[in-house]
């Protein structure tokens, strides 16, 4: 992932609920052993979705990535000098439901159009979004907005040599 990239995971609002009555406003993560894991399979889990409504979708709003597209997963992605965004979906091997769904906006972007498209395909389709930091965002802008201004990507790109010099204190 690269510094000027914004993560978020894709959650089903209804396997949420179904499991937990209420959207929280945090879900747990894990990054003890150096990788970012949280357990949001299980929300997928709950509603046993199938990816095949959802890749068409995705098609329309980015380009699907030249490594991908086997029986678990489907990628996307969009490179060009100043923009990079990409997007994956994992599938259960058995009964190929959706495993796990995030993708990557690149805060270059001009009008962050990717992540704009993203909240409208969530808000279509009843997601709602999880950062890096497990807090969980409704598919609106203006609630992703102040997420993105805490991440590390936005404090890269906002001031590189502050943000690099803040890593030494770490």
């Amino acid at each position: 992932m690269a510094i000027y990239q914004y993560y978020l995971e894709v959650i089903p609002k209804s396997g949420i609920l179904k499991r937990y009555l209420e959207i929280p406003k945090k879900i747990d993560i894990d990054t003890s052993n150096g990788f970012f894991e949280s357990n949001t399979e299980l929300f997928w889990k709950e509603l046993k979705t199938k990816a095949e409504n959802i890749i068409p979708k995705m098609d329309l709003i980015i380009n699907r990535a030249n490594w991908s597209d086997n029986k678990t997963s489907y990628s996307w992605k969009f490179y060009h000098e100043n923009v990079d965004n990409d997007s994956s979906i994992y599938l259960e091997e058995k009964s190929l439901t959706i495993h796990k769904f995030y993708f990557r906006s690149d805060l270059r972007e001009s009008n962050l159009t990717f992540l704009k498209n993203m909240i409208t395909l969530g808000k279509e389709n009843e997601w709602i979004f999880m950062d890096r930091n497990g807090k969980i965002f409704n598919p609106v802008f203006e609630e992703i907005i102040m997420s993105i201004k805490n991440s590390d990507a936005y404090n890269f790109l906002d001031n590189p040599n502050k943000f690099l010099e803040e890593l030494d204190l770490k």
